[in-house]
């Protein structure tokens, strides 16, 4: 639909449609979880796309209803130029219109070589970076029931098991205070949330790449579903609308099997029985395994291949056996299955780059993780009375501007002034008198911004320079956890 050019009205465009597309059309596990944990304050994904103006309109206008405060996020991924440019100014007016917070963040350019799956993974960690910082406990989505069919034929081809093709989820908690993700239009189509937006007189922007059969996406919803409606006689999307719930039910009821059958896979153990991992049925040993895995920060370094000839080899008769995961190793004997850092890469830190908000396993078998947290009152009494271990954790201000952060190992020449030190020290005297021996120093990371303010140093306090002051609102919490060999 076509962007007048005189000054949008979205207040009143905003009521129009929440008084013709009620709450009724959304997903009722979306209905039932703002009922049982109301949040006031949610972040909102918004391309400018009509999905997620749709969503956007309908939700301002029932926000007193639901006891929300909205907060708008735009992602500009900037592949299209000047349109992709547009979309953000398109976006912001909606949200300045609505009376919203707005926050965006452009791609940078020297990720133009990303592909379409990385983009995506960027656009979601700024998502949840920026809920986080703003205090949203939960992310809003505009996708429909249209994507579900999408998705599945995608992560089909990949070989998904059920919990990938039971998604996109209406309701996806996940570990670690990450925000919720919630998607209220999963039961209505793609045409119906058209329509209501052409009733309510409501422009959006349209992606010209929507319509490059190039894109795996756009062949599958321009060419393949079309022909396969076709040849069926029948809405398909409506068919795995259906399947998702029936498959989502699945997974729920395996995963507590598995967590009734294993639970150590599931509470941080850094063993396995092995026996009992055997004694499970397929499914349940598969999903206990990959949440030991996941828990270790060991999963994502394991292909799919990977991860099936690991299960294999630990449900057959091999007596022992030992296989790399990343930096580290999985490894078992006929009783245990335990990890391992791996000797070669323990000797020396490999410089990498942290987003805030993320976690990443070191090359020393380390894992270093950051999430944002509010600064509220529980959080300054624990500063206050001296509550953090400064060898794990550390709550850091960051200075304005600040994206990906640098981790390397300690250089010649590093000064540092700690939290409430009277001025800088070499690093390596500081971490000398904590106790902090040559071999330990060798491992220690040293966190910096990418113009080399050095934030934090395991073992010590938070740099005096980024320290949690009184008007604080936000803070980057960064914890350290050292291999755990067995």
């Amino acid at each position: 639909m076509s962007i007048p050019e005189k000054e949008i009205d979205w207040e009143a465009l905003a009521r129009s449609l929440a008084a013709g597309a009620g709450l009724e059309l959304w997903t009722p596990e979306v209905r039932a979880w703002l009922a049982g944990a109301p949040g006031d304050r949610v972040l909102v994904a918004c391309s400018g796309g009509a999905d997620s103006v749709f969503l956007m309109c309908q939700l301002w206008g029932r926000r007193a209803e639901l006891g929300l405060e909205l907060v708008v996020a735009h992602y500009n991924h900037g592949w299209r130029g000047l349109a992709s440019d547009r979309d953000a100014v398109f976006v912001e007016g909606l949200a300045r219109g609505l009376g919203c917070e707005f926050l965006t963040e452009r791609r940078a350019a020297e990720r133009d070589g990303l592909t379409e799956t990385g983009a995506r993974a960027l656009r979601m960690e700024f998502l949840r970076g920026a809920a986080k910082e703003h205090g949203c406990g939960a992310i809003f989505f505009g996708h429909q029931r249209d994507d579900i069919l999408e998705t599945q034929l995608q992560r089909l081809g990949r070989g998904a098991g059920l919990e990938g093709m039971a998604a996109p989820r209406p309701v996806h908690c996940f570990k670690d205070n990450e925000p919720v993700h919630l998607r209220p239009l999963l039961d209505l189509s793609a045409d119906a949330l058209r329509g209501h937006l052409k009733g309510a007189g409501i422009p959006w922007r349209e992606d010209a790449t929507n319509t490059d059969m190039g894109i795996a996406r756009n062949a599958l919803r321009g060419k393949f579903i079309p022909e396969l409606e076709g040849m069926l006689g029948r809405d398909a999307s409506a068919g795995a609308a259906r399947t998702r719930r029936l498959l989502e039910a699945d997974a729920v009821a395996l995963l507590e099997l598995a967590q009734t059958g294993l639970p150590e896979a599931f509470t941080g153990s850094d063993f396995l029985v092995r026996e009992t991992l055997q004694s499970l049925p397929e499914a349940l040993s598969r999903r206990a395994l990959t949440a030991w895995l996941e828990g270790h920060g060991l999963l994502a370094s394991l292909s799919a291949a990977g991860f099936d000839g690991l299960l294999a080899a630990l449900c057959g008769s091999e007596a022992k056996g030992r296989q790399s995961a990343g930096a580290r190793f999985v490894v078992f004997d006929r009783e245990r299955v335990w990890y391992e850092g791996a000797e070669a890469s323990v000797a020396a830190l490999v410089d990498c780059e942290l987003r805030a908000g993320a976690r990443l396993g070191l090359s020393t078998g380390a894992i270093l993780a950051s999430e944002w947290v509010v600064v509220d009152a529980a959080l300054r009494s624990r500063l206050e009375a001296g509550a953090v271990d400064p060898a794990t954790e550390c709550f850091a201000v960051l200075p304005e501007g600040t994206g990906v952060l640098a981790v390397r190992a300690l250089a010649s020449g590093d000064r540092y002034q700690a939290l409430g030190a009277p001025g800088s020290r070499k690093l390596k005297d500081c971490l000398l008198d904590r106790g902090v021996g040559e071999k330990e120093r060798k491992l220690l990371p040293v966190v910096s911004t990418s113009e080399g303010l050095i934030i934090w140093v395991p073992g010590l306090p938070v740099s005096d320079c980024c320290r949690v002051g009184p008007d604080a609102k936000a803070a980057l919490r960064l914890t350290y956890a050292a291999g755990k060999p067995l």
